[in-house]
């Protein structure tokens, strides 16, 4: 496996910024659950985040609350630990809270990086990372109270990675210059285990096996974005992405594509208690596939008039066709987040 060249470039942020919060107070709107929402996760409890620094929280899953944070950006993403919420976003913006949401601080906010953050996964309470726009990989190990940047040439494709060595052998600082300028967005990451995915932009998926330290890319024969990348089980890993294409391997190395004869961006994917597979999409759109998952002759740039979908794949629109984000299984429910606010999918 080739390791990550990931280094350490900033120091610790400080995590005081009483004046961006009175600045930045968020505003309570009425219609918030109708507004463009763009994550959602669950434990003992839901989290919803969104546009304007939206952050909606419900302890049933039916009547949600709209909470007073130290933010107006858009937020990408949210993650539950315990009694712990971070949220992530534009202006590279790290909310967190350590009560279920009823007090927040800012750990990071920076909007003269200009790159949003797209994600957030803590291990526990002290260790986690947030990854974003062209490369933004942060990583924490004191519950936030300080972030530190690396950058991690390998989710490169190989042929950058061969000029950037190329350039290192000249000059280290134009090296970690250009590193910078073309590392790709990192649109999603998922743990399965001890193992980290990384579904990202230009045909990227890549592979850590001790907590996104190192990275191996994998060898996908499809150029456009993914923006989601969920293991099945042990052996098989799905990933979806632009024009409805959707990708699996059952063995870490091949990567067989599966027609879906759409051409709506999936967003995320979403598993239900009966095994059955979803991909949530732009214009409300659903696909569905029951496993053994049955795969297509390669054809990820195929027009939808003459495209027949692989065995199993079914799909259908919800009914205002808004862009479906994600969803998260909760009190029986499947709850969505979607451009036109929450949803209750009625997926069986």
């Amino acid at each position: 496996m080739k390791k990550t060249i990931a280094a350490c470039i900033t120091a610790a942020f400080a995590a005081n910024y009483s004046a961006v919060v009175a600045a930045e107070e968020v505003f309570i709107a009425p219609l918030v659950e109708q507004s463009v929402l763009l994550d959602i996760d669950a434990d003992e409890f839901v989290v919803i985040v969104g546009e304007r620094g939206h952050v909606l929280i419900s302890q049933d899953g039916q009547s949600f609350k709209q909470l007073k944070v130290p933010s107006q950006s858009t937020l990408t993403a949210a993650t539950i630990k315990g009694d712990h919420i971070w949220a992530v976003g534009h202006d590279a913006v790290i909310l967190h809270s350590p009560d279920r949401g009823e007090t927040w601080e800012v750990q990071n906010f920076q909007p003269e990086l200009q790159r949003p953050f797209l994600d957030v996964l803590f291990f526990d309470t002290q260790h986690g990372i947030a990854l974003g726009a062209y490369g933004l990989f942060y990583r924490t190990l004191d519950g936030g109270k300080s972030w530190q940047a690396e950058r991690h040439a390998s989710l490169l494709d190989p042929y950058d990675r061969e000029y950037l060595e190329s350039v290192r052998e000249e000059d280290e600082a134009f090296y970690q210059q250009e590193l910078e300028s073309i590392l790709p967005h990192l649109n999603r990451v998922t743990a399965h285990g001890n193992t980290l995915y990384i579904a990202g932009e230009a045909g990227l998926l890549a592979r850590s096996t001790d907590r996104g330290e190192s990275w191996q890319r994998f060898t996908v024969d499809y150029t456009g974005s993914f923006f989601d990348i969920k293991p099945l089980d042990s052996d098989t890993v799905l990933a979806v992405g632009l024009r409805g294409n959707i990708f699996v391997t059952r063995d870490s190395e091949n990567w067989e594509y599966i027609s879906t004869c759409s051409t709506s961006t999936l967003n995320s994917i979403y598993l239900t208690e009966s095994n059955k597979i979803y991909a949530l999409g732009n214009n409300g759109m659903l696909v569905s596939a029951s496993r053994p998952l049955q795969t297509s002759q390669h054809n990820p740039y195929a027009n939808p008039s003459s495209c027949t979908p692989a065995t199993g794949v079914e799909t259908r629109q919800v009914e205002d066709k808004a862009a479906l984000l994600n969803a998260v299984s909760f009190n029986g429910q499947t709850i969505a987040v979607s451009a036109n606010g929450i949803k209750t999918l009625n997926l069986e």
